[in-house]
């Protein structure tokens, strides 16, 4: 049986970070950019929405205008989130674009076309299934719970928590399971519904060990970002580097936003090196993310091709 080798996955994820850092600061450009546009454009909204609620008045038309904003933030957030969605397909299939076929040419591995749709497709797919495995899952846990209930405690209670414990592991190695469906979509340029499970006959061991390896060094590595960050921006609140008179002198009580955006811009220098760290950063982590699975895919494929299915046309 064909193995692939999760060290080789997670130092393929490090290789495209050395060979392409710009493409990776790219990528987690793209991913921040809707986050940046929400916190632009919403702020100023919250801010009116925030003072219009402030205000005691009996006035129909404050409150039909308060309401109005309120929507106009609702739409616009989510308008903002479908942007942010389309954009993760797109970069989300660049990462294993430039893992899987690292030969093709194309800015940062950016494209729109039928890969993108094929990931976009099978993501969905995938998040309905998982979704309804959930919903069958606390169907039989909630029967099961209301069965054993009578035992009384602690019994009750430790059959519950293990059914938790259990139910979240189940999701997790289910997860494992599919997760080279995606990659195998962008590898054999199909929708590899059938490809990638075959891919991952076998394999649900590792690929569950390889998603708790990569969680625990996302987690270190966001902790370390964040620990240097805010020392970071401590030490330069401390020394006066930010200019914090702006927001303590236009700030109103009835709006909590009034007075930041005057911040902001006096201290704009700061906010853009913040705004290019935290690129790189969710850039960097992404890749970890996904190029693993990229490369898995690709391992067992160069390995031995499962039983009907075509050769890739490139794996390199």
């Amino acid at each position: 049986m064909a193995r692939f080798s999760i060290g080789t996955a997670i130092s393929d994820a490090f290789g495209v970070m050395r060979r392409r850092p710009l493409s990776v600061f790219v990528w987690g450009l793209i991913l921040v950019a809707p986050s940046a546009a929400t916190f632009g454009l919403v702020w100023p909204m919250m801010g009116d929405v925030f003072a219009a609620m402030a205000l005691e008045t009996g006035d129909g038309d404050v409150r039909d205008a308060a309401f109005g904003q309120m929507m106009q933030f609702q739409a616009l957030s989510g308008l903002l989130n479908i942007v942010q969605m389309l954009l993760m397909v797109v970069v989300y299939t660049a990462i294993m674009r430039a893992v899987l076929r690292p030969q093709e040419d194309s800015y940062f591995s950016l494209r729109l076309g039928m890969d993108e749709l094929r990931v976009a497709v099978v993501g969905l797919a995938l998040i309905v299934g998982l979704y309804a495995a959930m919903i069958v899952m606390m169907l039989i846990g909630g029967a099961i719970g209301f069965a054993v209930w009578g035992a009384g405690s602690p019994m009750n209670w430790l059959v519950i928590m293990g059914l938790i414990v259990a139910f979240v592991v189940a999701i997790f190695v289910a997860m494992a399971r599919v997760s080279l469906i995606m990659p195998a979509s962008v590898l054999y340029r199909t929708f590899a519904f059938a490809e990638g499970w075959r891919l991952g006959r076998g394999q649900t061991g590792p690929l569950f060990g390889m998603m708790l390896l990569l969680f625990l060094l996302l987690v270190v590595i966001e902790v370390v970002v964040f620990g240097i960050g805010l020392a970071i921006a401590v030490a330069v609140g401390i020394s006066g580097g930010v200019d914090w008179a702006a927001l303590q002198s236009d700030r109103t009580g009835a709006n909590p936003f009034e007075g930041l955006d005057v911040m902001l811009a006096a201290n704009w220098p700061w906010f853009a090196v913040g705004a290019v760290v935290v690129a790189m950063v969710y850039g960097l982590l992404m890749t970890l993310h996904i190029a693993p699975y990229a490369s898995a895919c690709r391992q067992l494929a160069e390995s031995g091709t499962p039983s009907n299915v075509d050769e890739p046309a490139s794996v390199a």
